[in-house]
């Protein structure tokens, strides 16, 4: 589990490749590729078609609930 300190700072960087303009989706897609290459080096066991049904599952499963927490 992330620190707040670790969480706040990963958003941080998120934010500043998130920012809406000609360049946004392909910094998005270059984000997803970064998650999906550390995934693969760290769950080394699994092959690549398992690993991308986790990382689709697991963003799935993101789009149902919200994320925000309201204060």
């Amino acid at each position: 589990m992330m620190t707040r300190f670790e969480r706040w700072f990963v958003k941080r960087v998120l934010r500043k490749e998130f920012v809406q303009g000609p360049e946004h989706a392909k910094n998005i897609s270059a984000v997803y590729a970064l998650v999906r290459e550390v995934c693969v080096e760290e769950f080394f066991e699994d092959n690549l078609p398992t690993m991308d049904a986790f990382l689709r599952e697991r963003f799935e499963a993101t789009q149902y609930k919200s994320t925000i927490q309201i204060k």
